[in-house]
């Protein structure tokens, strides 16, 4: 069944190569200036990254934008934009059009939040592209499978199950499973793979900081009310996540509040909008 719907829209030629320059020391910035140089959104979200506040002096210099960035965050942007061009509803989980889309930037803005935060280097940056595609893989689910939401809640209220449990049960296999699949499709590293996988388990064996980032980054976003959908808070999350990382009540508070007014910044930011 995984081969079988795990059919996305393939990546931007600019993300397949960034993917591979995360795991290439010698990849440069000279082919992505002639992937995204005609692309308005891309340029002009490229520039205004590079010329907020977290990265220095202005530049209107696209080769210097790019370096600026690194391979990490820029790939984090332009799958952000690919994931709102595919921008659909998604019944299955009673999220409208931009929805998905809101959950998934909200999560790996947590990340960034929570990495700010923390002020360590423990969580990698690489972080927030695994918080962004945590969920994936309801997006190929929804536009390859006819499953009712109805039929998943009733299923969680007879069985007090949580909303991937029901998916499990009623489909064969769950999001975190497609999402995975997807990611080993598209080449993505390891540990980025693998915190699309775990991260609704309850108990995470051999953790990593990326897993547990994308815990937390999950449960901010839902708590900022990115993504609540049908699923809600019915969801399995290691508590052990927080103390991994060292995180407190207070902490989780700053979190939530940063990572609420970037969302609000990035949502009207004009070349999004379409």
């Amino acid at each position: 069944m995984l081969r079988q719907i795990t059919r996305l829209d393939p990546l931007p030629v600019t993300a397949q190569r960034l993917i591979t320059g995360l795991q290439d020391e010698d990849f440069g910035p000279a082919q992505i200036v002639k992937d995204i140089e005609f692309d308005p959104a891309m340029v002009s979200g490229v520039l205004q990254m590079a010329n907020s506040a977290a990265y220095g002096q202005g530049t209107s210099d696209l080769r210097e934008a790019i370096v600026r960035l690194g391979t990490t965050r820029l790939l984090e942007m332009v799958l952000r934009v690919a994931l709102r061009r595919m921008k659909t509803s998604v019944p299955m989980y009673d999220l409208g059009e931009n929805e998905l889309w809101r959950h998934s930037a909200a999560s790996s803005l947590a990340v960034r939040a929570l990495r700010l935060e923390l002020r360590s280097t423990k969580v990698p940056e690489s972080a927030s592209i695994a918080a962004l595609l945590h969920d994936i893989g309801k997006l190929v689910m929804v536009r390859h499978l006819k499953t009712d939401m109805f039929a998943i809640l009733d299923l969680c209220r007879r069985r007090s199950l949580t909303f991937v449990d029901a998916e499990r049960e009623l489909i064969g296999c769950d999001h975190t499973e497609i999402g995975a699949a997807l990611s080993r499709q598209w080449g993505l590293p390891d540990d980025i793979t693998d915190a699309i996988e775990r991260h609704h388990h309850p108990v995470i064996v051999d953790s990593t900081p990326t897993i547990d980032a994308v815990v937390v980054a999950n449960i901010v976003a839902k708590s900022i009310g990115a993504g609540l959908g049908a699923e809600g808070l019915n969801l399995t999350a290691d508590g052990a996540s927080s103390k991994r990382l060292g995180l407190t009540f207070t902490n989780y508070g700053h979190i939530c509040l940063q990572t609420l007014t970037w969302l609000k910044e990035l949502e009207a930011t004009a070349h999004l909008a379409a």
